[in-house]
């Protein structure tokens, strides 16, 4: 820092023209001042001030270095209150990945939460896998996942954000979309839509669990994404199994039914444990707000 320093005191004496008023205004004593100057002048390998018993001035080396020493030292000044007020957690850079049955109503509550709170951090977000986010939270690529249980905790910081029922969506011409709730039982047998397990494996397990004890599970279709799941249940070739949220999505020829008894599905924040930032952490709160207000 004692090239700063020096910038500060040459940019001291060129507004001052005076060593002594320089020397007074930077906290140091004349000679001190002097021996900056001229180690700086030193550095530059020019002279940056021509000096008389009775003046100072600037040279031309000097009054061209002279707005060239404000941007330099404006820059350093700017770089280290973004690094404070990162450290703080109102600044910075902030990725998230998400699986889809997060998108739904968590997600877009959380972000609007943290960017009205935090508007000086840019978000980017990512729909991902669960592997992929689990990839990408250990790499280092992602600084927070939104994922459904279970999954390997290993060098990980989890927080539980949201537990939901399940709900049945069913067609609109179905003789269930008729019915106040469903249980399990009344599905077993019946020809089932369900998403991937590749892309929610825990809860694609816990579906096919909860239907092996009520009787057994009939798997028509397997679709990637929820849309295409909601588009298959309105065409008629099945039911499905989903976490509640998703019935905001109100999708056209498909009616949302509680199911009952139900379990309940969790989404979990991931971070790496060793490295978790104040942005994670604030984002994770508002993750949490999100869902108290939705609940």
């Amino acid at each position: 820092m004692s090239d700063l320093r020096r910038l500060r005191y040459f940019l001291a004496v060129a507004e001052e023209l005076h060593f002594g008023r320089a020397a007074a205004r930077v906290g140091i004593a004349q000679p001190s001042l002097s021996q900056q100057i001229r180690r700086l002048e030193e550095e530059v390998g020019v002279p940056l001030f021509n000096r008389t018993r009775r003046s100072v001035e600037l040279t031309v080396a000097g009054r061209a270095m002279e707005p060239e020493a404000r941007r330099a030292l404006a820059a350093v000044e700017e770089a280290m209150e973004v690094a404070r007020r990162a450290a703080r957690g109102e600044a910075g850079h902030l990725t998230v990945g998400f699986v889809e049955t997060a998108a739904t109503a968590l997600v877009p509550g959380a972000v609007q939460r943290f960017s009205e709170e935090i508007p000086g951090v840019a978000l980017t977000l990512r729909e991902l896998s669960v592997s992929a986010q689990l990839e990408g939270v250990h790499a280092g690529t992602l600084d927070v996942g939104i994922v459904r249980p279970p999954i390997d905790p290993a060098g990980l910081e989890i927080v539980e954000v949201q537990e939901e029922p399940f709900v049945v969506a069913a067609a609109s011409t179905s003789p269930l979309a008729g019915r106040r709730r469903i249980s399990p039982r009344e599905l077993a047998g019946l020809p089932l839509v369900l998403l991937a397990r590749e892309v929610v494996p825990g809860l694609h397990d816990q579906v096919i669990g909860l239907l092996q004890q009520h009787g057994g599970a009939v798997i028509a279709q397997e679709a990637t994404s929820i849309q295409a799941v909601l588009g298959l249940v309105a065409a008629g070739l099945g039911a499905s199994l989903l976490p509640a949220s998703v019935s905001t999505l109100e999708r056209q020829g498909v009616a949302f039914l509680p199911l009952h008894p139900s379990p309940t599905s969790s989404l979990i924040a991931i971070s790496r444990r060793a490295e978790r930032s104040p942005l994670v952490t604030r984002f994770v709160e508002a993750m949490e707000e999100a869902a108290d207000a939705s609940a």
